[in-house]
């Protein structure tokens, strides 16, 4: 019914008479769905915004019914001068669900590796020295975050609860995206253009609970395997409860005990970057700005700085004179702070005066 559609002709009578993949649907798991599925009725002349979210529906829904895709893929572990090292090939034999779109995987190279054996000794072609910095991940946007909440049990090493995990992730396809709104309206996130940014409080909240069961997505695995034990009557619903309220009194009784670690201290603008602001923490002070680098611990050299001396140097660029530093040898000494070129603080030595001539 789908062969005039430009977006994947002649797919649909390619799959007549072959065994659609059962995957999909499963009569044992009838509850809610959420899928969206195209009916038998041709839509007529759409726009293009209307076309093409048709075919992302229509072409999700081919995907889905489509024979898996087949792959030969070959590892090969070679051996030089003790380094072990490590290449991979892959050949389609058959695309399968990956010829609706005919879209490659990232990072996906069709190749085909040469036959070899164990032992086989091969010739070194050559040798290139690179020198790489590692970049650290790009803040979430909207629908990245999604997706992370989709897929949060990949990164589990048990098999039992990333199994759990696989088709349910964190809140549903129906509450993911009002999870993300109450982190907006309880001013725990915010928006940078097309970031998302956490704020002061919601670094604060993280903090605190970022080392605890309530913030692992192992605890949600857990309850997920639980509760599919239950629904199989392989668990007795009670005993799960039970636990439950034992853990919510302990985990209640852990936060009620902690000390919150909010900024304090006057409003700086950030010397650097012009946007953010400079917050006054225990034991730092920095820039509000994630993008932004700037950092000035209060401990330097055994002296412990004031916020009035933080606030000089992000003001002015530079402190007075401060009494009291202690170089690594226990020499106590005398300087000022300032910044450098790349906003590193560094000392400044009050300049000798020589002794008058006669």
């Amino acid at each position: 019914m789908w062969s005039s559609t430009p977006a994947f002709p002649g797919m649909p009578q390619g799959m007549k008479g072959k065994a659609l993949n059962p995957r999909p649907v499963n009569d044992g798991k009838v509850t809610d769905h959420h899928a969206l599925i195209v009916t038998e009725n041709l839509p007529g002349k759409m726009e293009a915004d209307e076309q093409a979210i048709y075919d992302l529906i229509a072409g999700r829904m081919l995907e889905a019914f489509s024979e898996k895709c087949v792959k030969d893929v070959t590892s090969v572990t070679l051996e030089c001068a003790g380094s072990l090292f490590t290449v991979k090939g892959s050949v389609t034999k058959s695309a399968g669900w990956r010829a609706v779109f005919a879209e490659k995987e990232d990072g996906e190279d069709n190749t085909a590796l040469p036959v070899m054996q164990d032992g086989n000794s091969l010739p070194l072609s050559g040798i290139e020295l690179l020198e790489k910095q590692t970049k650290p991940k790009p803040l979430h946007t909207e629908s990245s975050l999604l997706s992370s909440m989709e897929t949060a049990g990949k990164e589990l090493e048990n098999a039992e609860l990333k199994a759990s995990m696989k088709d349910t992730g964190i809140g549903t396809p129906a509450t993911r995206a009002a999870i993300i709104e109450t982190l907006f309206s309880r001013q725990y996130i915010i928006r940078e253009k097309k970031n998302l940014v956490p704020t002061e409080k919601g670094l604060a909240v993280y903090n605190i609970i970022r080392d605890k069961k309530i913030a692992d997505v192992e605890m949600t695995g857990m309850w997920e395997n639980t509760l599919a034990k239950i629904e199989s009557g392989e668990m007795n619903p009670d005993t799960f409860r039970k636990g439950i309220e034992v853990y919510v009194r302990q985990i209640t009784a852990e936060l009620l005990d902690v000390q919150l670690s909010f900024a304090s201290g006057g409003y700086c603008i950030c010397p650097k970057c012009k946007t953010g602001r400079i917050l006054f923490y225990p034991k730092v002070a920095k820039c509000s700005n994630v993008d932004c680098s700037v950092t000035i611990f209060r401990n330097k050299s055994d002296k412990q700085l004031t916020d009035k001396q933080i606030t000089e140097l992000v003001t002015t660029g530079k402190t007075g004179l401060i009494k009291g530093f202690k170089s690594k040898n226990g020499k106590v000494f005398d300087a000022s702070l300032a910044f450098d070129k790349q906003f590193n603080v560094t000392f400044m030595f009050p300049e000798k005066k020589g002794k008058p001539k006669k």
